[in-house]
């Protein structure tokens, strides 16, 4: 009876890739359970570029957690009513509306992603009306307690409806409070801002609002 060389070759093959498999999936305890060029992440054995990727991973969209609100990934959208203040030799208060989001790129360190962010609002002072721009970048910090944090410095300009005024560009700060609202919605935090522009032409505008965040 002649030998199949060709169903020998794929049994062969065959068992080869299966134990391969099984190499790089083997479970293990610590690093040195693993292969040369694999680590240990989460019981079992992975090549250590896989692990980098998803330690950043982690960070970014740390939990899955039903309680933990717009911690829950690496997407944040928001919106709010609140104060606005707006100075060029006198001060103007104003009630305004708002909305802005943010998302996590990269890991500065486990704990702290950077985040690209904006924010778009409109304002009713005395005389006229705003619109206030901002686009950014800042850190994201979701260890402290039950809330989360953020903060960033930005690119910012206001067009107006003033008469005569010009359109004012500077430097805006924001900071920001999300405590997650679970017994609503998973996905659902509350939210309080702060921020102040230093904008050209004489004019500076500070903002306190408050809303609610969702994580997407």
């Amino acid at each position: 009876m002649p030998v199949n060389w060709k169903s020998i070759s794929a049994v062969t093959l065959g068992a080869a890739l299966f134990a391969s498999a099984a190499a790089e999936a083997a479970s293990c305890e610590k690093d040195a359970d693993c292969s040369s060029g694999q680590v240990c992440s989460n019981g079992t054995c992975v090549k250590r570029a896989s692990r980098a990727a998803s330690d950043a991973a982690s960070s970014v969209a740390p939990t899955e957690s039903l309680i933990a609100g717009t911690k829950r990934t690496p997407y944040i959208g928001w919106g709010g009513i609140g104060f606005y203040n707006v100075s060029a030799g006198n001060s103007s208060g104003a009630f305004g509306l708002h909305a802005g989001g943010a998302v996590s790129l990269i890991s500065l360190t486990p704990e702290l992603p950077l985040i690209a962010w904006g924010d778009v609002a409109l304002g009713f002072p005395t005389g006229g009306t705003i619109f206030p721009i901002k686009l950014g970048a800042g850190v994201r910090y979701d260890r402290a307690g039950p809330v989360q944090l953020l903060g960033g410095v930005a690119f910012a300009f206001m067009p107006n409806t003033f008469s005569g005024a010009p359109t004012p560009v500077g430097v805006g700060l924001m900071g920001t409070v999300l405590y997650p609202l679970p017994q609503l919605h998973p996905n659902l935090s509350a939210q309080a801002q702060i921020g102040y522009d230093f904008l050209s032409d004489g004019f500076g505008l500070f903002g306190l609002t408050v809303g609610a965040g969702w994580a997407f």
